[in-house]
């Protein structure tokens, strides 16, 4: 099944807005963005992003992803929790730039997991949900210790010679928390989201 599927103009608009909709909500109302497991707390947006480019195109989830990393930088400006979120979320490189990679990434992965696993449609949706997790848990730390490494490691108390340890245990804690919800969650929404979005 190809990423790139047939559907009606209006059809495809009614849906990039639903599921436009449902990030601003997951940004702007508490506790639906994110899992409630400390101390991890994972996001969920991510997943919506996901969800996008295995439903309707990598286009499409690329222009979800750029919506949710516009949004994140709005509500950095606006409602800043942490001194560290003007630092962070207000520059595209972490707030945007990720968020579309993740449609990309995803994108990619689906069409080369569907090559190899050809008739195991649900373990090629749950490995490209895997590696669009990672895409964002991956370059938005990657971009913070390139940019703001010194003070994002006063911040937090770690010393700057330890920050990418710091950072690799985050990968290994909350990322892979967020990858085994989206490899989970992504693909129980997509398979029946495709039966009622696409024309045979």
């Amino acid at each position: 099944m190809s990423l790139n599927r047939k559907k009606s103009k209006p059809r495809r608009i009614a849906l990039l807005g639903i599921l436009t909709a449902i990030i601003l909500i997951q940004n702007f109302v508490p506790f639906l963005g994110n899992i409630p497991i400390p101390p991890l707390n994972p996001t969920i947006i991510h997943i919506t992003v996901i969800v996008a480019t295995l439903t309707m195109s990598t286009t499409d989830g690329m222009i979800i992803g750029g919506i949710w990393g516009i949004t994140r930088m709005i509500r950095a400006y606006t409602m800043p929790a942490t001194p560290l979120d003007l630092m962070l979320w207000t520059n595209p490189m972490i707030a945007l730039v990720p968020r579309i990679l993740i449609g990309l990434f995803t994108g990619w992965g689906y069409a080369l997991f569907k090559r190899l696993f050809s008739k195991r449609e649900k373990l090629a949706l749950a490995s490209a949900s895997v590696v669009g997790s990672f895409t964002n848990t991956i370059f938005v730390l990657l971009f913070i210790y390139l940019f703001y490494g010194e003070p994002y490691a006063q911040a937090i108390d770690v010393d700057i010679s330890n920050l990418a340890g710091a950072l690799a245990v985050i990968v290994g804690t909350n990322g892979v928390a967020e990858a085994v919800a989206a490899a989970i969650i992504a693909p129980l929404i997509t398979i029946p989201l495709r039966k009622i979005t696409f024309q045979k």
